[in-house]
């Protein structure tokens, strides 16, 4: 193999991996950051339901809680609520029932704010919040694992770069190689992308 062939590709590798990880990660954390943001609009309003579902809890516990620890303790009011019965069962809290009518009837006059009504919006509340956390953990697992698959070729070209005269009898063979790996990669990151444009944000 020519030389100008071993040191041009070997180059070449690195710099075009590393251009399409910094597009990556940029087009990640842009996502990452939609993603976030209807999280926290939805941790918002979850913290408005779940301090009437747990009086004995002070205000600064509940606003403590991350949004895993918030959806937990979503899940677990909900198991106090009873659709079939006044207030949801909560007859002596009606914090939950007088807010729960509040929004429902923001949707429309069309819409009043059954028993049933309010019980199935805070259970779809409960599904949007753990739908968004499943997201951005897949996000940030797509992300690792195509950098990780994008690094490899990379430190390998890089370290093989200065060693020519020592690999030459193996030379077409680790080109070959490297350069499967950085195709292997391209197309692994434009699935990740893919993957990752379509997570719901709901």
């Amino acid at each position: 193999m020519d030389t100008n062939f071993w040191f041009y590709t070997l180059s070449t590798i690195p710099q075009a991996l590393g251009a399409i990880i910094a597009l990556t990660a940029t087009f990640v954390i842009f996502r990452l950051n939609h993603i976030e943001a209807r999280i926290q609009q939805e941790h918002k309003e979850i913290k408005l339901w779940v301090l009437p579902l747990f009086p004995e809890k002070e205000i600064d516990e509940i606003s403590k809680l991350d949004d895993s620890a918030m959806l937990v303790h979503l899940k677990k009011g909900i198991k106090k609520l009873d659709p079939k019965k006044q207030h949801l069962g909560f007859s002596k809290y009606n914090d939950l029932f007088d807010l729960s009518k509040e929004v429902i009837s923001s949707f429309g006059r069309r819409y009043e704010p059954t028993e049933e009504r309010i019980y199935n919006y805070i259970l779809e509340k409960a599904r949007i919040l753990e739908s968004l956390l499943v997201n951005r953990k897949n996000a940030l697992r797509y992300l690792k694992s195509c950098l990780l698959i994008t690094v490899v070729p990379i430190v390998a070209s890089i370290v093989l770069l200065p060693l020519y005269t020592r690999v030459m009898p193996y030379d077409v063979y680790i080109v070959s190689v490297l350069v499967g790996l950085a195709g292997a990669s391209v197309l692994y990151t434009a699935y990740c992308i893919w993957k990752i444009a379509h997570l719901e944000l709901r």
